[in-house]
């Protein structure tokens, strides 16, 4: 009768242990984790911006930032050169992260849709990326982090 006992105990625990995984993968699941809604949407343009009651504009003179990539794969390795026009990457500790100023910021990659950080320099590598295809996106970003809404995105075969 013991044993039954302890039994039913482990199977009501291995129930509930059960229920609440369930519901978790539900809400992630749910849950917009990369705030996809909130990124860049074609054909939206630039919206000026306010930090700090400092509005950010672009200049009537000043072109939009253009993004392209350069991806070059060895082994498990991924070399990526960001070619921009109209843009300087400037780094997050510089006086411009507090201000934002047009034509001025970082980067943020996704690799296979997710966020993997911030790039501040037009070359970084990607390292032990798994065998398989993969989605390489970068988007250019104020150093307020909020988008330029100019993207570069490129599939590589890691083999």
């Amino acid at each position: 009768m013991k044993v039954f006992i302890i039994s039913m105990r482990n199977l009501i625990l291995g129930g509930i242990v059960f229920v609440v995984v369930l519901v978790a993968g539900i809400v992630l699941l749910v849950k917009d984790p990369l705030h996809v809604s909130d990124s860049y949407r074609p054909g939206d343009t630039s919206v000026p911006t306010t930090t700090a009651n400092t509005p950010v504009s672009q200049p009537t003179d000043a072109a939009k930032p253009s993004l392209n990539m350069d991806i070059s794969v060895d082994g498990t390795t991924a070399e990526v050169s960001l070619l921009t026009q109209n843009f300087e990457f400037v780094q997050e500790s510089s006086e411009l992260g507090q201000t934002p100023v047009f034509g001025k910021g970082h980067a943020h990659l996704y690799l296979d849709g997710e966020s993997k950080g911030m790039i501040y320099h037009p070359e970084f590598m990607l390292k032990k990326l798994p065998k398989g295809e993969h989605e390489i996106r970068v988007e250019l970003n104020y150093s307020n982090h909020l988008p330029y809404k100019v993207e570069a995105t490129q599939k590589i075969v890691v083999k």
